[in-house]
């Protein structure tokens, strides 16, 4: 698949046991996936068994922060503490070596900040960690990226920021060197419950993705089911990403609950990963319109 490589993503429980992690890592080699992504603590905590395994099968990592509310609130409330501080000096060090080792900077994935109030609180909230992220890395010349993630429109959380793509833009067009994790799912999620909500898709947009979720989405079904047995337009999406030069990781992300509707696990996981390597190379019939 020139150009682009797929990941798996283990933020989703049950895919992969922690206590023996070298079958299904094997797996997800022995398919060609190139990275995982493993969940990180708010304290900066991650599964190091699971993260040497993938390193010893020449997995890349990246990382996702855990979404609970009440890590969430940690995160965001406890940066700007002497102890907040003290955490992210650590967890950045931990980090560089990790990057140091695998060859590539480590990616980390956060969400925007919902206090469950004030939408434009928690957007300026999250526009303060992301700019104090950015800085400590770069004085401590880090090997780390960081990436904020798209979120699915819910009408029963209008504080939650993130689902209208503008309001990315306009947080990375401020913090420079913070990047997006555009995920696929999520903001075909939100264009189908509302249409008229969100911002359209842009080039400026797409523009500063560095890395992508993909998951499908069919109403009944819900979200992060396997690419294919959905609604989600694929190959229109890979097309404008294929596009605009995208070089980072398309990384699967599944409920396995859902996803094992559709069989065995490891015979889903393999029919998804064929159906995004066809959408990356596949030409889109007709115009590309996702941009309106």
């Amino acid at each position: 698949m020139a150009g682009v490589q797929v990941g798996f993503s283990l933020n989703k429980p049950g895919w992969c046991s922690f206590q023996n992690p070298v079958p299904f890592l094997d797996f997800l080699a022995s398919t060609g996936v190139g990275a995982v992504e493993l969940p990180l603590a708010v304290s900066g905590e991650f599964d190091h068994a699971v993260a040497e395994a993938a390193l010893a099968r020449g997995l890349v990592i990246t990382f996702h922060l855990v979404w609970k509310r009440e890590a969430v609130w940690k995160w965001y409330y406890g940066w700007n503490k002497g102890t907040g501080h003290a955490d992210l000096e650590e967890l950045l060090a931990t980090l560089d070596e990790l990057a140091v080792r695998q060859g590539t900077p480590i990616l980390v994935v956060i969400h925007p900040f919902d206090d469950g109030h004030d939408r434009e609180r928690g957007l300026a909230i999250t526009a303060d960690l992301c700019r104090w992220l950015v800085e400590r890395t770069r004085a401590q010349r880090c090997e780390v990226r960081w990436a904020i993630e798209n979120m699915p429109h819910d009408p029963e959380a209008p504080s939650r920021p993130g689902d209208r793509l503008r309001e990315l833009e306009e947080l990375v067009t401020e913090t420079s060197e913070l990047g997006i994790c555009w995920d696929i799912g999520h903001w075909h999620l939100t264009r189908e419950m509302d249409p008229h909500g969100g911002a359209p898709l842009t080039g400026r947009f797409v523009g500063r993705v560095i890395h992508t979720h993909v998951h499908d989405w069919a109403p009944g079904l819900g979200d992060h089911l396997p690419p294919g047995r959905g609604t989600v337009p694929f190959a229109r999406a890979l097309r404008i990403l294929r596009q605009a030069g995208y070089r980072g990781w398309l990384i699967l992300e599944l409920d396995r609950d859902r996803a094992l509707r559709f069989g065995p696990a490891q015979e889903v996981v393999r029919d998804a990963l064929a159906v995004i390597r066809r959408a990356w190379i596949e030409e889109a019939e007709g115009e590309c319109s996702l941009f309106q």
